[in-house]
């Protein structure tokens, strides 16, 4: 499957990108409901997605917030705008 997402500074992309990105790395999606699942014990799932930016400074800003996410959805799920 192929998203592209095109839109203007400051109108969310890293946000939606890292959602995204933690929705496929967590969960299986149901295609009849739309819903997300998390599946436990999945083998390195990270090896299967490709996120593309087009600058150094951006790659940098998804990777950290990505990692800080998961970071928080380990320790306090309820804190995190992601969950």
């Amino acid at each position: 499957m192929l998203t592209i997402y095109k839109a203007s500074a400051g109108s969310g992309k890293t946000f939606t990108l890292t959602l995204e990105y933690i929705k496929m790395l967590l969960g299986s999606k149901n295609e009849e409901t739309g819903q997300y699942t998390l599946i436990v014990n999945r083998d390195k799932p990270q090896r299967h997605i490709l996120a593309i930016t087009f600058t150094n400074k951006a790659t940098d800003e998804m990777k950290h917030r990505i990692i800080l996410e998961l970071s928080i959805l380990a320790a306090s799920p309820d804190k995190s705008n992601y969950i």
